[in-house]
């Protein structure tokens, strides 16, 4: 929660957005989060590589179709017992803002939702641990193809670190535009997921 927190701090200092994150949480129960899983279109062994679509996809699955309150964006970086798996520093987030090259710059960061209570839900980062030979996943096993827990008490030594949470970070850093935004967030759900 503190480096959300932080997050949250650094990115009202942008003026990219104004969020926060209620300290209190409640799981979400295991056949929703089965059943947004099963929302997907894009196979397990692609998801590493198609990070942004997927975690984008499931973040408005939750939004929309679920109707889960208080899903919260976020972009940063991923560590496996200390070490980070992205070159994502916070200086690169300010340089993808002043310069536009958020879509350039899509590989250089992780994104994931977190959730109230400091919840993360991440149906990405599974499919490149188990691609770089760090976790076994046996993909007919739902629960195993996404991570889903308290962020102090994740599973194969992950850490998540958060430095620009929200939705507007995209236009600022022209990643997408903003009606692309507002077509992706809409009630209809795209297939690209």
């Amino acid at each position: 929660m503190k480096e959300f927190t932080a997050a949250c701090s650094q990115t009202r200092k942008l003026d990219i957005g104004d969020i926060t994150l209620a300290e209190d949480g409640m799981a979400i129960d295991q056949t929703v989060l089965n059943a947004v899983e099963a929302t997907g279109h894009i196979p397990f062994p692609l998801r590493a590589e198609n990070g942004f679509n997927v975690n984008f996809g499931m973040f408005h699955m939750l939004a929309k179709k679920f109707h889960i309150p208080g899903a919260t964006m976020t972009l940063g970086n991923v560590a496996v017992n200390g070490e980070m798996r992205f070159p994502a520093e916070l200086p690169h987030f300010k340089k993808m803002l002043k310069e536009q090259s958020g879509e350039e710059n899509m590989g250089q960061y992780h994104l994931w939702t977190t959730l109230p209570g400091g919840y993360i839900l991440d149906h990405a980062i599974m499919s490149g641990l188990h691609r770089d030979g760090i976790v076994e996943v046996n993909e007919a096993v739902p629960t195993e193809r996404y991570l889903y827990g308290k962020a102090d008490e994740l599973p194969h030594g992950l850490t998540y670190h958060p430095m620009i949470v929200g939705l507007e970070f995209f236009v600022a850093s022209g990643t997408i535009d903003q009606e692309a935004l507002e077509y992706l967030m809409g009630e209809r759900f795209p297939k690209q997921y």
